[in-house]
């Protein structure tokens, strides 16, 4: 299991604060302690999703075979059509710039 979120259990259209308290979630439930390995998986698949940007590159460059560019970026048009961006989010990405 290399998807993020199927090691999250999250849905591809979740927002920061569901990956984030999903996130914490596991971390209570699989502790370094108890589950390093479980944890370890985690932590990679938070670390992978939690930045928006990071989670576009991912969704641009992990196609499935019958996903395509076009199909992706139509998704991604009408989902962000309506969606307010987090001031912190558009901060990052003027530092960025």
């Amino acid at each position: 299991m290399n998807d993020p979120y199927e090691i999250l259990g999250l849905e591809r259209d979740a927002d920061e604060a569901e990956i984030r308290q999903r996130y914490l979630a596991l971390v209570r439930e699989f502790s370094p302690d108890r589950a390093p390995e479980r944890f370890a998986a985690i932590r990679a698949a938070y670390d992978e999703v939690r930045d928006p940007l990071q989670r576009l590159e991912t969704q641009l460059f992990r196609l499935k075979s019958h996903d395509s560019i076009e199909a992706i970026l139509t998704d991604l048009r009408a989902r962000l059509r309506d969606a307010r961006i987090p001031m912190e989010t558009l901060l990052k990405l003027a530092e960025t710039s």
